[in-house]
């Protein structure tokens, strides 16, 4: 897909995604709580940019698969085409999520792990041989697990480690967590083709409601065990595809300015709801993720008709498209320069209350924006296109295929 054909409210809502998680991982790099991110933060959490992502990426994923391999009355009422068999079908898909997600994961894995070898006089990576527990968490696609389990373990097993060099509130060595995410996406992305070709869409619908209704009850606080298997926000994104796909719940026509606007209003109070439900306690309460999940749902809701209602114009579409595009690379860079962030100042002697947050705010932003451009477009955007002609391969092979 050609940046011009995108979804440019689909981008948009990556970009908030990506921009909440940003700012929500500031505490690593504000380790002092003198600072007025720590004033707003006390009031507001922003880890729900990754509800977004989850939702973002159940509706794109869910749709992508009914546009490329559309079902027919032969199909027996699945929501995808199962004439090609499975192993083809569900094998070009694989093939085309492993190349757009595993090398550049892959590569800041490897990263941090140099970082935590050899450029880590403060201490602040934690110590390689611990990420290296990590690492294969991550690279093996049990991330979650891994991180549930040492956070029910008090961390007594994971590259939480106190770094004595530097006065912080907060553990350190933990640049890796985010690969929580990506494997509960992967665990998603494994079974998702598998369910759409075995399961006619009424029986998929069925296990929706059902995963729904067993989680939307719960207590989940943030970073509890069950914190780490959410899946509200990503079902909730497969039967938005659906709906999509079958016209139910869709906008008529196009939207007069004064229901563009509307939209746009609502969107706002939604952002700011998912902000709000965030915080401790009221993230710990029963229901709350599930609201939260559905706050992310509406929002993906109004992206998905693609009539540019989010995304705004002029010079700030540049930006908004510029994050959304790298927002897969921001998420794996940004704890990576956060933490070499502080391992520069530290190496640079110290610095004056006053002027941390300003000197660190920017040190980090430069070293982010190179570090997420490269990996975009020397890894992430090139092997993307090689898994695309890797998948058209696979489906020629198809029998009686010519696609």
């Amino acid at each position: 897909m050609q940046d011009k054909d995108k979804n440019l409210d689909i981008e948009f809502l990556r970009a908030i995604a990506i921009l909440m998680t940003l700012f929500q991982h500031l505490e690593v790099l504000f380790y002092w709580r003198d600072s007025v991110y720590w004033s707003i933060r006390r009031h507001f959490d922003f880890w729900t940019g990754v509800d977004l992502f989850f939702c973002v990426s159940g509706f794109v994923i869910t749709r992508s698969l009914m546009l490329s391999f559309p079902a027919t009355a032969a199909d027996g009422g699945r929501l995808i085409s199962a004439r090609l068999g499975w192993r083809t079908t569900a094998g070009a898909f694989w093939i085309r999520r492993a190349w757009r997600l595993w090398p550049a994961a892959w590569l800041w894995v490897a990263v941090s792990l140099a970082c935590a070898a050899f450029f880590n006089d403060s201490g602040v990576f934690g110590t390689a041989g611990r990420m290296a527990w990590d690492g294969l968490a991550a690279v093996l696609h049990f991330a979650n697990f891994h991180w549930a389990g040492c956070y029910r373990a008090a961390l007594q097993d994971c590259n939480f480690v106190e770094a004595p060099q530097i006065a912080t509130l907060l553990p350190t060595g933990w640049n890796l967590v985010i690969y929580w995410s990506l494997s509960l996406e992967e665990q998603f992305y494994l079974l998702a083709p598998l369910l759409l070709l075995a399961l006619p869409g009424r029986y998929v619908l069925a296990g929706i409601v059902l995963l729904l209704a067993v989680q939307a009850p719960l207590a989940r606080p943030p970073l509890g065990v069950a914190w780490f298997f959410r899946t509200d926000a990503i079902v909730l994104g497969v039967a938005l595809a659906w709906a999509a796909h079958t016209g139910f719940g869709q906008m008529r026509g196009d939207p007069t300015n004064a229901y563009r606007a509307g939209l746009r209003l609502a969107s706002v109070g939604l952002v700011a709801i998912l902000a709000w439900l965030a915080a401790v306690p009221r993230a710990g309460q029963p229901g709350a993720v599930f609201a939260i999940a559905l706050a992310c749902a509406a929002l993906v809701w109004i992206a998905a008709h693609d009539r540019s209602v989010l995304m705004p114009g002029g010079r700030l579409r540049a930006v908004f498209v510029w994050f959304g595009a790298r927002s897969y690379s921001l998420y794996l860079t940004h704890l990576i320069a956060f933490f070499l962030t502080r391992e520069i100042w530290f190496r640079l002697g110290g610095i004056e209350a006053g002027a941390r947050t300003l000197l660190y705010f920017v040190t980090a932003g430069v070293l982010l924006a190179g570090l997420s451009e490269l990996s975009y477009s020397l890894v992430e955007r090139p092997l993307r296109q090689r898994g695309r002609g890797i998948a058209g391969r696979w489906l020629l092979r198809a029998p009686g295929q010519a696609r």
